[in-house]
């Protein structure tokens, strides 16, 4: 007893000095974090100190009738039988700017389809807008909580100039769950960006030429339908980057698809006898064989239907049949769209 009494005050101390430790930490990265996550910190610490109480009301304890060790060991013969024990799983909470993500684990009876009923319990007591409830391996689950909506949530997006690590991803950004959203393009002919006016598909078509322009790997052309020439446009910052680029003129659309379709066909004709493999993907894009990407914006331009029986229109007529045929009908299914081949 006097040995630990000695030694009480140094670790007395060493408690002090790792509060402190921690309570500096947090009020650093409390200073440095932007307004959202602030919030969400406060959310967070919410979350944590209300579990227990919450989860009991949610229905997401479990009732153990089977005494504890230390119960076992500490029970009298003739004593009186230890009360049950109430489990509560334990969680992990880890705030954001759009609010929390708990990770949480699973008990007998309270697994992922009684945290997923229980999720709209939790959703008005953590004050979120939704909450989604998902597997995270063996025995867990992930909670997201959203308290602002991602999608109505202003992004800036800051190019880092430089090269992108993985030229097979293209990042888009989140979704309702402020989740990382990505689109594949390892052995995908074509991407399909449509939507209402103003819902941002060429903010999202810019952002891909800013992320991969640093890259010697990817080679970017565009026909551009709103215009006549880049500098009218939205592409008129980036077209110096670009190895063609054409605007609303059905002729010149015509020979860059031309142009390119013939690529195409003398890259297939040689790409055993340069890269040992027949497809491009299995050795991936490089500066002696980028990734050539043609950007149709406003497709409807270049594959119309005209009607009319004048030699003009029959001729614009058949330029837009025959660009169809060319980039193998990319303009189909509405008027607002942006075009990847």
């Amino acid at each position: 007893m006097e040995a630990v009494m000695k030694c009480a005050p140094d670790a007395l101390l060493v408690v002090i000095a790792l509060a402190g430790v921690w309570l500096l930490v947090t009020v650093v990265r409390y200073v440095r974090a932007d307004r959202g996550t602030r919030i969400s910190m406060w959310q967070a610490m919410r979350v944590r100190w209300g579990w227990v109480r919450l989860a009991r009301m949610a229905g997401l304890t479990v009732t153990d009738k089977t005494p504890g060790l230390l119960a076992q060991l500490t029970a009298q013969k003739d004593g009186p039988t230890p009360a049950p024990r109430v489990l509560t799983p334990k969680i992990k909470v880890t705030p954001d700017r759009f609010g929390v993500i708990v990770k949480a684990r699973t008990l007998p009876q309270v697994g992922l389809e009684e945290y997923q009923k229980s999720a709209r319990f939790l959703a008005d007591a953590w004050r979120c807008t939704r909450v989604s409830v998902l597997p995270d391996g063996p025995g867990r689950v992930v909670i997201r909580g959203v308290r602002s909506d991602p999608l109505t949530t202003p992004t800036d997006h800051h190019p880092t100039g430089h090269p992108p690590t993985d030229l097979t991803r293209w990042e888009l950004g989140v979704d309702e769950y402020a989740a990382q959203v990505c689109v594949s393009l390892a052995n995908v002919p074509g991407v399909t960006v449509a939507g209402v006016p103003g819902a941002g598909k060429t903010s999202g078509v810019n952002k891909f030429v800013c992320d991969f322009a640093p890259s010697p790997a990817v080679q970017i052309a565009t026909a551009d339908g709103k215009v006549s020439r880049a500098s009218e446009g939205d592409y008129a910052d980036l077209v110096k980057r670009m190895f063609a680029f054409c605007g609303d003129d059905l002729d010149e659309a015509n020979a860059l698809f031309k142009r390119l379709v013939e690529l195409r066909k003398r890259r297939s004709s040689v790409i055993r006898n340069v890269l040992g493999v027949k497809n491009m993907w299995h050795v991936g894009p490089s500066p002696q064989w980028p990734l050539t990407v043609l950007i149709i914006d406003e497709a409807h331009t270049y594959f119309r239907e005209y009607k009319g029986s004048d030699a003009e229109t029959k001729r614009l007529a058949a330029l837009t049949a025959e660009n169809a045929r060319l980039v193998e009908g990319p303009g189909q299914e509405g008027p607002q769209r942006r075009q990847f081949w």
